[in-house]
């Protein structure tokens, strides 16, 4: 598995972890923090988007998926 499936994987069960907890705070004290919510779903974005541009660029560059770079040489 590559790295950047691991980390959007994590990002995923965390989100998905946060959002139930915060419907159970929800339920429970019928009131919600707003603000760790708005900064923690759109760090979760930055993420998200700062992951695509990495890939991008790897695409632009030329190299192809799974390919490493051979640094022994003979």
């Amino acid at each position: 598995m590559k790295t950047s499936d691991i980390i959007l994987a994590l990002l995923g069960l965390f989100l998905l972890a946060f959002i139930i907890a915060m419907a159970v705070i929800f339920c429970v004290k019928d009131a919600v923090p707003d603000t760790l919510i708005q900064y923690t779903l759109g760090a979760g974005g930055v993420e998200a988007l700062l992951l695509a541009g990495i890939k991008i660029s790897k695409v632009i560059a030329g190299d192809k998926p799974g390919e490493m770079e051979d640094t022994y040489h003979e």
